[in-house]
């Protein structure tokens, strides 16, 4: 360090001006680290394991959902978090429509975009306590707001409701830009369908089911152009998740008793027969 005189004598000690430069070089490594960690690195969700990311292998973990045990292949796994045996308070489940086949790289397209057309579906299974079974949301949520005299029958054995768009106590219902479906099947089981409308905020609609299970709740979700398919659907889906389960867990609360709707046929209003659309609905 160079030492330098002023006026009277006095010593004046000069800095060397690479300790600045050196101080600058190394904020803005540090800096430019926190931003590439912010824009590239993982995420929260990444760490731990609540991001989707598909996977080939078919390693199996015991899932205990609610009072159910499910042996699940990671590949069928849509979160990195399910393929780790534990409980958890639901899953989340995908498989491609009509062979019921895991993700593989062929297909990732199916699998990670949302086309219309995709045979992705989606099955969640949800060991959270229901107020109501199939039945009872049927009667009491979906059937007071459908339209007087919307029941229509479609080529494919169901019958279709339209909802209304406004109630008098609220503005508007959940279901507007849904529209409702209602089928048997041979075992006198009745399967109940919401499927969304296209629409410009919703080109690619799905239709969903929600069914219990061993004492937890499926909800499975495909595309509206296989509505026609639905009984081949709904049967393939059920083996699939029947396949998965293994026994009852030791639940980990006391579950509710479900509310469960008298056995009624009045939901069928009056028929009119409907013009088969586009999708064969």
């Amino acid at each position: 360090m160079a030492e330098v005189y002023g006026f009277g004598g006095e010593e004046v000690r000069k800095e060397s001006s690479w300790r600045y430069a050196l101080g600058v070089f190394f904020a803005t490594l540090v800096l430019s680290a926190f931003f590439l960690y912010h824009y590239v690195g993982p995420s929260v969700d990444d760490l731990s394991g609540a991001a989707p990311k598909p996977t080939i292998s078919d390693d199996r973990a015991a899932i205990a959902v609610g009072d159910a045990v499910f042996s699940v292949p990671a590949n069928h796994t849509v979160f990195p978090r399910a393929r780790r045996s534990g409980r958890r308070p639901s899953v989340a489940l995908y498989a491609l429509w009509p062979t019921m086949s895991p993700y593989s790289p062929a297909r990732r397209s199916e699998f990670v975009e949302n086309d219309s057309r995709s045979r992705r579906i989606d099955i969640q299974i949800d060991g959270s306590q229901q107020t109501f079974d199939e039945r009872a949301r049927l009667d009491r949520l979906y059937m007071p707001l459908t339209l007087p005299n919307s029941a229509t029958r479609t080529p494919s054995g169901l019958i279709r409701y339209g909802f209304v768009e406004r109630r008098p106590d609220t503005p508007t219902n959940g279901y507007r830009d849904s529209e409702l479906f209602i089928g048997d099947l041979d075992d006198g089981q009745r399967v109940v369908l919401l499927c969304g409308i296209e629409m410009e905020i919703n080109r690619s609609p799905d239709c969903r089911r929600e069914y219990e299970f061993a004492g937890v709740s499926v909800v499975y979700r495909f595309k509206r152009p296989y509505l026609p398919e639905w009984r081949a659907i709904d049967a393939r889906v059920r083996a699939f998740v029947s396949e998965l389960y293994l026994q009852q867990a030791e639940p980990a609360t006391q579950p509710a008793q479900a509310v469960a709707a008298e056995p009624t046929d009045a939901v069928v209003e009056t028929l009119s027969d409907d013009e088969p659309g586009p999708s064969g609905e």
